[in-house]
């Protein structure tokens, strides 16, 4: 379909009025947003059918001013999709190729012993040290201070590690959606916001979105987000092109149909949907900015979003020509369960079995709660018995008979004589090690206490013995103050993931070791 015929397509199907038996059920499922609470807009877009958009609670609770279908929110990781587009409107020009190594264009960048691709910023495969994260560990996390794209680059050009060695897995990172943006800007000779706004926002129509490359401009009808109390809790930085997309669910309908339609750029979207493929020949979910999944029997194309107290989910499921939109100011929403429940009401899902759940035994409930750790991804799980059932991290572990197995969700569980792992649909293991609490003396936790720096976060860390435990602050900024909880001997949670002990030949800590969902073994040295 040709542009000019597309949107006269989408201004007609804008123009319709909805069904009010439709809205009426969306208001069921949204109804927990209200005019004393934040909350979300939703777009529902179905083939011959007028994009149906509605709203709930309110956008700015200080002023009174209520969510609109035109309240302009921030999409946080939806954002990726438009920056994974620019770059194969690059590669599709011949002004780059994906398998480039991103030093041919950004030579700022460390050499990595197994040079990172372009292709593998944009899937998440390069092994790249997520820069939020970093930032967090050395006490600033985003949002703490007003970030621009120059200062993500500058954590990201200092990490002279990688997470494993590009191809070998995946873990999500924004850190290459942040050097893609780059990319952009030298290739093109103008900024993503710039490009996109040329080449992509104007020319479909998409008039009220813009990215956040400057937090502090005006937008008008922007909503304000929240958390729970609730408390203002905005994204105040300017980095962008991983997340900072300020949109409407209408246009980012617009984009889901211009997708479909081949009205942007003829095979984009089915480029946008060419899925990772690991070193070792197996597929990944993660596309180009998309995740690509079956759901319930048939195929869908999406990525949700989270930055600061805005949420968001971006859907389309290409065999019924269905997308979903949802936006929130509230960082409670469920965007995503509150997004699928509206597809699985526009598309009939096919009949799931359901599987009955086994009782758990008596001697399971006595011998499997604990602590347990993933030392590659410094993940933390905790499980707990519960009225006659264990509990996961919050979730109920089901034991399947047909399986031998325990269920979390879509995940499988199975216990190990070391501790247990945990089987995702997308063929990822992650393997947790059961943890022996250490009682710690007042003479352990006063020797390991020191001063620590990291070139790499740019930051030094002050590991103090204060009322019985260990707290860690930073030199330059001693509000951020962190109380560790030990697992082991060595083994302390942190916000967001573990620190480790790292000692001598003598016994003596000389390092700290840092490891997060996002970041793998970032040392901090001892300096005194």
């Amino acid at each position: 379909m040709k542009l000019a015929a597309f949107l006269a397509a989408a201004i007609v199907a804008a123009a319709c009025p909805a069904r009010a038996q439709t809205a009426e059920d969306l208001d069921g499922v949204f109804g927990q947003f209200s005019s004393s609470s934040a909350g979300c807009a939703v777009g529902l877009d179905r083939p011959g059918e007028p994009p149906l958009t509605r709203a709930w609670g309110m956008a700015d609770l200080e002023h009174g001013v209520a969510n609109t279908p035109e309240t302009i929110f921030e999409s946080g990781s939806v954002a990726k999709q438009f920056t994974a587009a620019a770059i194969l409107m690059l590669a599709r020009e011949g002004k780059l190729k994906l398998t480039d190594d991103v030093r041919k264009h950004l030579p700022e960048l460390w050499t990595y012993p197994t040079p990172v691709s372009i292709e593998q910023l944009l899937n998440h495969l390069g092994g790249l040290r997520d820069w939020g994260d970093v930032a967090q560990l050395g006490g600033w996390p985003r949002t703490t201070r007003a970030y621009t794209n120059e200062e993500a680059l500058a954590i990201a050009y200092r990490q002279r590690a990688l997470n494993y060695a590009p191809g070998s897995e995946y873990a999500y990172t924004n850190t290459g959606y942040i050097l893609a943006a780059e990319v952009v800007r030298r290739v093109s000779g103008q900024t993503l916001s710039q490009f996109t706004q040329a080449r992509i926002f104007k020319p479909l129509g998409m008039t009220r979105t813009q990215w956040r490359d400057d937090f502090r401009r005006i937008v008008p009808d922007r909503a304000i987000a929240y958390r729970a109390g609730p408390y203002q809790d905005m994204p105040f930085e300017s980095a962008y092109g991983h997340g900072g997309l300020l949109t409407t669910v209408g246009d980012l309908l617009i984009w889901n149909r211009a997708l479909a339609a081949d009205a942007l750029l003829p095979g984009l979207y089915a480029e946008m949907q060419v899925q990772a493929v690991l070193t070792g020949g197996r597929k990944v979910a993660y596309a180009r900015g998309v995740w690509v999944e079956q759901r319930l029997g048939r195929k869908e194309v999406a990525h949700s979003g989270s930055t600061a107290g805005y949420r968001a989910w971006l859907a389309h499921y290409p065999e019924s020509g269905v997308s979903v939109a949802v936006l929130c100011n509230t960082a409670e929403a469920d965007a995503v369960g509150l997004g699928r429940r509206i597809a699985d009401f526009a598309i009939l899902p096919p009949e799931v079995a359901e599987e009955v759940a086994s009782p758990t035994s008596v001697k399971e409930l006595e011998v499997r709660p604990g602590v347990y750790l993933d030392e590659r991804t410094g993940q933390v799980g905790r499980i707990v018995r519960e009225n006659g059932t264990l509990r996961l991290s919050g979730g109920p572990l089901v034991y399947s008979e047909r399986e031998a197995s325990y269920r979390l969700g879509a995940d499988r569980v199975i216990f190990t004589p070391e501790g247990y792992e945990r089987r995702f649909p997308n063929g990822d293991i992650s393997r947790f090690r059961r943890l022996t609490r250490h009682a710690h003396t007042p003479a352990e936790l006063t020797a390991a206490a020191g001063v620590f720096t990291s070139d790499e976060a740019q930051a030094t860390l002050r590991l103090s013995f204060w009322q019985g435990k260990l707290i860690l602050q930073p030199a330059d900024r001693p509000s951020y103050r962190q109380t560790l909880e030990p697992l082991d001997r060595d083994t302390f949670i942190v916000q967001g993931g573990v620190v480790r002990l790292i000692r001598d030949a003598q016994g003596q800590v000389e390092a700290l070791r840092f490891t997060t969902a996002r970041v793998r073994d970032l040392r901090f040295r001892r300096s005194r």
